[in-house]
């Protein structure tokens, strides 16, 4: 398993199984009121259910001591974080590993995907009604994506420059008003 670099998501399910004692070995109270659901190998994330918010906050104050018992009975740094999930039952049956879908495998939609074409009549009468009221002033000019600059239109290149220069005055005007505000503001003070 370690040359198959496995041994982080077996730690998590080590820890997953041995929740029990190391709750017991935190507080001995801690194993039939807070429960080991889930741990992301990724993060070192092992997410915990307490059965009531007096728990909750026992869990967020003893997260560092948490974290090294759990890392002390694992033999590994496998667990770097706690997440306290809110409180709900403590169910009994033995914890799993947080479920992960397989590699190379799709997540299928819920539903069909929704695209332009497929929206509803309401939402592409919006569209159109932003088309029309955007100034054509603050739109960049079109120019082909293919990275050949012979093929740009002069006039492209021309209304590119053009908004260029005026995307740099508006840049320039905004600081200068940003720095006659700052002067403004230590002046007052």
């Amino acid at each position: 398993m370690a040359e198959r670099t496995w041994d982080m998501p077996a730690a998590g399910g080590t820890v997953l199984a041995q929740w029990p004692g190391i709750a017991a070995a935190v507080s001995p109270t801690q194993p039939a009121h807070v429960q080991a659901t889930g741990y992301d190998p990724e993060s070192g994330r092992l997410d915990l259910r307490p059965d009531s918010p007096a728990y909750a906050t026992q869990l967020r104050l003893l997260t560092a001591r948490i974290i090294a018992t759990a890392n002390e009975h694992v033999g590994s740094s496998a667990v770097r974080a706690l997440r306290v999930l809110p409180p709900g039952t403590v169910d009994t049956t033995p914890p799993q590993a947080t479920d992960r879908p397989a590699p190379g495998a799709a997540a299928t939609p819920a539903a069909p995907v929704k695209t332009r074409e497929t929206a509803s009549a309401g939402y592409r009468l919006a569209l159109e009604a932003h088309r029309a009221a955007v100034d054509p002033a603050h739109q960049r000019p079109a120019i082909p994506d293919d990275g050949d600059p012979s093929r740009i239109p002069a006039d492209a290149r021309e209304a590119f420059a053009d908004y260029r220069t005026q995307a740099r005055e508006t840049a320039s005007a905004i600081q200068d008003a940003a720095i006659r505000r700052a002067r403004a503001e230590r002046t007052a003070a």
